[in-house]
């Protein structure tokens, strides 16, 4: 592991440094005792999320790959540095918050690969694996959230963690291996709600799930829920080979050979409902 090298900045200098970077999201405490931003609403503080995620991951991560996507002002790759991991690797699309994580690591000495890309591009061009995934406050922010899901459980070899706001208070005790029309509308049936203004005064939200269909969005993803600490978090671990998304149902039917038209209409027929 390499010594930390901390940036040695006096409490004005930290204090100018912060308000230089601009609003932060994420409200937390610098070295020196400096705040980040003023903490005032949608501002947050990470550490509250952290104290549901922290049991979950090993105490000591020396040896192990850790990836944060989304990880806006690096608090949650600055706690997986502190435990030790040998390589962690952060994704943020925004500039900005991708110059505050620099600054933060560079302020606690910790090393983080900081990528600025979008999360679906990386997620799709990548062919690396993590010991442990954070994807934390994100999926609800992307356009494609399934796609990304699906990409991150294959790059998973032993916990995947998620947290996404959820809608509604009703959680299903099973599942729904051949649901009907009764069940589809019961309030507990996993759904996800596509927002196409803003909510809560954020347009950067996409989809919001409800109780149940965070853990099914889980499961179809190949993951096995291990845990859920609270209804917005789900810890998960791989339940497939590596690499490979096992799925719950065949969405096409493998063909051993080309199929002629007249094969081909009568397959389509027997999908008719």
């Amino acid at each position: 592991m390499f010594a930390r090298r901390r940036a040695t900045l006096g409490r004005e200098e930290t204090e100018h440094a912060v308000h230089a970077l601009g609003w932060w999201y994420q409200h937390f405490q610098l070295p020196n005792g400096v705040w980040t931003g003023d903490g005032r609403p949608p501002a947050y503080n990470p550490d509250e999320r952290w104290q549901l995620v922290a049991p979950h991951l090993p105490a000591d991560l020396a040896g192990a790959s850790v990836l944060d996507v989304g990880g806006n002002a690096g608090y949650f790759s600055l706690q997986a540095a502190l435990r030790g991991a040998s390589c962690c690797v952060m994704v943020e699309p925004i500039g900005e918050f991708a110059e505050q994580a620099r600054f933060v690591f560079s302020q606690f000495g910790v090393r983080v690969d900081v990528v600025v890309e979008d999360v679906h591009t990386w997620c799709l061009t990548r062919g690396d694996h993590f010991d442990y995934v954070l994807f934390l406050g994100l999926l609800y922010h992307l356009r494609y959230p399934l796609l990304v899901l699906d990409r991150l459980a294959e790059m998973t070899r032993h916990r995947l963690v998620l947290q996404s706001v959820v809608i509604g208070s009703e959680r299903a005790e099973a599942t729904w291996p051949d649901a009907t029309d009764a069940d589809v509308v019961a309030e507990s049936f996993p759904r996800l709600a596509f927002v196409e203004g803003a909510y809560n005064g954020d347009n950067t939200n996409w989809w919001l799930p409800n109780q149940s269909g965070l853990e099914a969005l889980v499961r179809s993803a190949g993951l096995r829920v291990l845990a859920r600490p609270n209804p917005e978090v789900i810890v998960a671990e791989p339940a497939r080979e590596l690499g490979t998304v096992r799925r719950r149902r065949l969405v096409f039917p493998r063909l051993e050979r080309p199929i002629d038209q007249d094969a081909w209409n009568t397959l389509l027929e027997g999908r008719q409902p």
